[in-house]
């Protein structure tokens, strides 16, 4: 009787048990649902499109204002090139000092720079630079209420034709010198100007080989101008006129295989390459910057006497002072 019912039971419960697996079933399923719904609203899926767009227009506005910059860089530069081409070489070197013996005065006879831009006296030397005067206008310079930005250094011509002394023994002079002025202008550029060529001209292109001939040259230059200048003596005028026409016309036909303006008619009267080279490399060891105008050589920069510069050669030696002192510029 007992497991009849027991059997009853069953039979009755296992529709009941298959309903609650069900009924759990759906729940557990709604349960899900409901996780993955709230889980996607909670971090709802970004329209990539949209942003890409956005960031395609943000990088084209930056672009744009990048080449707009460089534009108006550029723009700027040449503006501050042309304003510096424009001005003149007093205006350029405002400044800065240009100190030396009569070739660094040269610059101010010729009106390349002002006054108050060139310290300079004739004969001094830095073999004596007590006694010729060269500390004297360094002590000017320094004493100023205002020190130079730049100080251009165009010395040396003197210690080379007088001094007699050697390239080396210069060099040392030289370096003593310029230890001198950093010390004393310790936040002044210094430049070291090289020394320029002493030149003579000839009928032949031959080698008049020593300054000694130089001296006779320019003897003879004071005697022909002596001889200009005698106005009541017209028979010697027309001697001398007559004389400068048949040289010239000997230098014409002994040349006329060479370029006048060429470094084919004259001869070195004094070699001053080595003093140069010994120059170069005292500018490297104390670390200024060496002006290089030994390219300087064309006979429309010297006078006649083959040693006096002319105001071409100051024209085309400021250029090259100008080019070294200040780079970031265009010289022309």
């Amino acid at each position: 009787m007992f497991e009849k019912n027991k059997e009853k039971m069953k039979e009755k419960m296992e529709p009941d048990k298959v309903l609650r697996f069900a009924i759990v079933a759906v729940i557990l399923l709604f349960l899900i649902g409901a996780l993955i719904i709230g889980t996607r609203m909670m971090n709802p899926r970004v329209d990539a499109t949209e942003g890409v767009k956005k960031l395609t227009e943000l990088e084209d506005a930056n672009v744009q204002k990048i080449d707009a910059k460089i534009q108006e860089l550029e723009q700027t530069e040449a503006d501050e090139a042309a304003a510096w081409k424009a001005k003149s070489a007093k205006e350029k070197m405002d400044g800065c000092i240009v100190l030396g013996d009569s070739t660094a005065l040269g610059f101010r006879q010729n009106d390349i720079l002002s006054k108050s831009q060139v310290k300079s006296k004739d004969g001094a030397t830095v073999s004596d630079a007590e006694g010729s005067g060269l500390n004297e206008l360094l002590t000017a310079v320094t004493e100023a209420e205002t020190a130079p930005q730049k100080l251009i250094l165009c010395i040396g011509r003197g210690d080379v034709a007088v001094s007699g002394e050697t390239a080396d023994a210069f060099a040392a002079n030289y370096k003593s010198f310029v230890e001198q002025v950093k010390a004393a202008l310790p936040d002044t550029k210094v430049y070291v100007c090289s020394i320029p060529a002493y030149l003579s001209l000839t009928s032949t292109g031959d080698a008049t080989g020593s300054a000694d001939s130089d001296t006779d040259s320019d003897s003879d230059t004071d005697s022909d101008s002596d001889a200009k200048d005698t106005t009541d003596n017209s028979d010697l005028k027309s001697s001398t006129d007559s004389k400068s026409s048949t040289d010239s016309k000997s230098n014409s036909d002994s040349d006329t295989s060479s370029d006048d303006s060429s470094l084919s008619k004259m001869s070195t009267a004094l070699d001053v390459t080595s003093y140069n080279e010994a120059l170069k490399a005292l500018c490297k060891e104390e670390k200024v910057k060496y002006v290089d105008t030994t390219d300087l050589t064309d006979a429309s920069y010297y006078g006649e006497d083959g040693s006096t510069m002319t105001k071409a050669y100051y024209e085309a030696c400021i250029n090259k002072i100008l080019e070294a002192a200040f780079r970031n510029y265009v010289i022309q």
